[in-house]
């Protein structure tokens, strides 16, 4: 069987792809060969580079074998390129196989004191992990953090599975097969670049309607939702326009912010991008009322409580949802409702009727107010909801819903086309 007739699912050309292949110390290692070998049989460039604990388990020739390419291991070269510098450009995936314990928090705390660690610090590509190690390493809090701080980046994960371990015990622990791997690795490459070409506009954060000067009423959305939707568009090839609320995140490198507070400027920053714009993603709290009018002085608390007259603000998704017009004709609109529904069946009910009145293609309704779910917090338990069903996602991270979410969107998309 070619190595494609293992994958009949996944159609994705990645003839002269530059792979980098980071190996590292785990007896995992073996497996690794085999997926060295079935990319290079696809027609993958596949340079591999090892750690020293790693050539404990494989021998660096072997990898040459089966790729056509020598093998990186010294962080220090003779030419004028550094070698992590020289692997890292041009590659459209690094995939780490076996990803032991000690390389995942090696990865997530930024070092670069050897050849693996100083590649995976400047690549600039999708980066895909697949993680081996004992049981109780996996379980470790510290392996978690790691896990969760690579997430946050934007690291791909595949497996690890549950079955037989080193030492003859069994559990969750080792490393996927390496059909799973390639197929992942597959599947990262082919997302690396779907929305190419495509125009996106994702609101994000929430908005801030003036009561006075220092006084305003609005909501506890942080944006994090939002940026980690304009990242994972962006990542996968998209001109991305971020409309941020007020908040405290570091600037995404390589898209548009405009900045706003109120409804209404992010009414108008949207609109005036619509027509042009592929995929709108309103993921902000929009404040749902604001002052009737506003002081221009503060409010003195001896002059007692105010009279505030509130009115609805502009709900734009409905807008967008009600008058196609406006909008590039194909294009896809997505919506996100905050809910405090714990009970998945009264969320996919919500996320439904919200599908229906507000004329979108897609809503995604998120649980929020608890410790893991929701404004502030880096998960979200969240349902998708289209008029094909509703689909639960689970308690996640905000990245990883947001890779869902981008998932859906290439799907209406292709659909369209």
């Amino acid at each position: 069987m070619s190595p494609r007739g293992v994958h009949p699912s996944i159609d994705v050309d990645v003839g002269g792809k530059k792979i980098v292949l980071a190996v590292s110390g785990g007896i995992a290692a073996y497996k690794t060969v085999h997926v060295a070998r079935s990319l290079t049989q696809l027609g993958a460039d596949v340079r591999v580079v090892m750690t020293r604990s790693a050539q404990r388990f494989v021998g660096d020739q072997t990898f040459a074998g089966v790729t056509g390419n020598a093998v990186s291991t010294n962080l220090f070269g003779d030419g004028p390129d550094a070698p992590h510098v020289e692997l890292a450009r041009g590659a459209d995936l690094a995939l780490v196989a076996p990803a032991t314990a000690n390389t995942l928090a090696r990865m997530a705390s930024g070092l670069a004191d050897d050849l693996v660690a100083a590649t995976l610090l400047t690549v600039q590509c999708p980066i895909l992990i697949a993680p081996a190690m004992h049981a109780e390493m996996w379980a470790h809090p510290a392996t978690r953090a790691s896990i969760a701080t690579l997430a946050e980046r934007g690291v791909k994960q595949v497996g690890p599975n549950s079955g037989p371990l080193m030492s003859g015990d069994s559990g969750m622990g080792r490393m996927a097969e390496p059909d799973e791997i390639v197929a992942a690795a597959l599947r990262a490459i082919g997302h690396a670049q779907d929305l190419s070409g495509r125009r996106v506009i994702v609101t994000a954060g929430g908005t801030q309607e003036p009561i006075d000067p220092v006084r305003f009423i609005g909501n506890r959305s942080s944006g994090l939702m939002g940026f980690a939707i304009a990242h994972e568009a962006s990542r996968r090839g998209a001109k991305v326009t971020l409309v941020a609320g007020p908040n405290t995140l570091i600037q995404p490198p390589g898209i548009e912010v405009v900045g706003v507070h109120t409804a209404d400027e992010m009414r108008n920053a949207v609109l005036s991008g619509a027509a042009d714009a592929d995929v709108i993603v309103k993921a902000a709290a929009v404040a749902d009322f604001k002052p009737v009018s506003h002081a221009d002085r503060k409010l003195k608390k001896a002059e007692g409580p105010p009279e505030i007259t509130l009115e609805p603000t502009p709900d734009i998704l409905a807008e967008l949802g009600a008058h196609p017009e406006i909008r590039k004709p194909g294009s896809v609109l997505v919506g996100f409702a905050a809910e405090t529904e714990e009970d998945v069946d009264e969320l996919k009910s919500l996320a439904r009727h919200k599908l229906a009145s507000k004329g979108a293609d897609m809503i995604v309704a998120n649980e929020v107010g608890t410790h893991d779910s929701g404004f502030g917090v880096r998960t979200n338990r969240a349902v998708i909801a289209t008029a094909d069903g509703v689909v639960d996602v689970g308690l996640v991270s905000k990245e990883a819903l947001a890779a869902a979410l981008i998932d859906r969107v290439v799907e209406f998309l292709a659909a369209r086309a």
